[in-house]
């Protein structure tokens, strides 16, 4: 079964914003630069950070979270342009339902991604402690999965409901 992870307003809007911002801002800075800064080995210095920045929103665009898959014996989180995340299910230990995600909540992103095309990276839940995060939406409630020494994932897709239903089914037959 297939569970989309859909872009929320809030994630959408940060989206656009950031991504027409850095779009526009980028050019302009090196033309500023190439203006105003008189020593040539400076400009290209400048390059290589205004094109590391673009590099890594491009990153940030091509690992976003579109959908979470439970399958016979795997769950996998698809990306949009990099490989799924896979994680066979015999190591999954629990599945309960986890935190909704929000602003100011139980749940702190310390490294990783806070709008920009989702919500991933490592996050601090309250009462779980460390999570590997990946969802698209603030205001709903998200699916805790445990796994075996290791560090449990926060998925947040559009259906949690079902996604927990689902990994309870498809764990109980694994």
């Amino acid at each position: 079964m297939r569970f989309p992870m859909t872009l929320g307003t809030f994630t959408r809007v940060t989206t656009i914003g950031t991504l027409t911002l850095i779009g526009l801002m980028l050019p302009f800075q090196y033309l500023m630069v190439l203006r105003h800064v008189p020593v040539p080995g400076l400009r290209f210095a400048v390059l290589g950070v205004l094109v590391l920045v673009g590099l890594m929103m491009l990153f940030t665009v091509a690992i976003a979270p579109r959908a979470v898959r439970v399958g016979p014996n795997r769950l996998s989180v698809e990306r949009l342009f990099w490989p799924d995340f896979v994680l066979p299910l015999r190591e999954v230990t629990g599945v309960e339902v986890g935190p909704v995600l929000s602003l100011f909540g139980k749940v702190r992103r310390l490294a990783g991604n806070g709008g920009l095309m989702g919500f991933t990276g490592l996050f601090h839940v309250a009462e779980v402690g460390l999570v590997r995060c990946w969802a698209t939406r603030l205001g709903l409630p998200t699916v805790l999965v445990r796994r075996a020494g290791q560090r449990p994932l926060l998925l947040g897709v559009d259906d949690p409901a079902g996604l927990l239903a689902a990994l309870r089914r498809a764990t109980h037959r694994a």
